[in-house]
């Protein structure tokens, strides 16, 4: 994943930002910018730019949350963690070895998810019980529900790398006894999902949003590729 920069230990997990992020960030926090540059928000071009900024510190801290809750989970399973790395992606928490036990691997994938969803009713109901209105902390709050629902829900598809894809594979696994097998499937699915994720792209880029759908087939492609070197000879 290139160049990466150690900024700190939490629960004595190394945690890494790559490069990519400094780009990630900068791009979302222009978007965001221009989104907020809106009539009936009627917010000044410093407010815009410092919700825009914080907002995407807080996205970034989510992901964190959703792969330290994977990291926690493997340490207490007694899986060596060696870091977690946040990168253009998203981010990955890098075990040390693979878990041992189908349950094992279905635990470890699933808390993540919960997690990035447990976030999301947080984050929502504070925004209700504000009274859903146009304020800085109001906005940063429904953005940062609907970010961190779409994270879990997405990370759920049934495909590897992504974390559904792991429970699928812990599932065919504990069914068969087979790893290799579950792992050639699981990583089917994968090239598969992240194929549909760039033509889905594609769409979105010609016929809606041009950089929605040119990010979007960038993950698509990140998936494919990730899947494609996971898959078993």
């Amino acid at each position: 994943m290139g160049a990466t920069l150690r900024i700190g230990r939490i629960l004595g997990i190394p945690i890494e930002i790559n490069i990519s992020w400094i780009l990630v960030f900068l791009l979302l926090t222009y978007l965001l910018a221009g989104q907020f540059d809106d009539s009936r928000l009627r917010w000044p071009v410093a407010q815009r730019w410092t919700v825009a900024s914080i907002t995407v510190v807080l996205f970034f801290l989510s992901v964190l949350a959703h792969e330290l809750s994977h990291s926690v989970m493997a340490l207490s399973k007694g899986i060596p963690v060696r870091g977690i790395t946040l990168f253009i992606f998203g981010g990955v928490s890098r075990l040390d070895r693979e878990p041992s036990r189908p349950i094992i691997e279905f635990v470890v994938a699933l808390v993540g998810p919960l997690m990035s969803i447990a976030l999301a009713v947080i984050l929502g109901g504070v925004w209700y019980l504000l009274g859903r209105g146009d304020s800085s902390l109001e906005v940063v709050l429904v953005l940062l529900a609907w970010t961190n629902l779409s994270l879990g829900v997405f990370n759920l598809v049934p495909g590897y790398p992504l974390d559904g894809g792991r429970l699928l594979r812990a599932g065919i696994w504990g069914i068969t006894g087979d790893h290799r097998r579950a792992t050639r499937i699981a990583a089917g699915m994968g090239q598969a999902v992240g194929v549909a994720v760039v033509l889905g792209g594609l769409l979105l880029a010609v016929f809606l949003e041009p950089v929605d759908g040119i990010w979007l087939g960038l993950v698509g492609m990140f998936l494919f590729s990730t899947a494609r070197r996971s898959f078993p000879e």
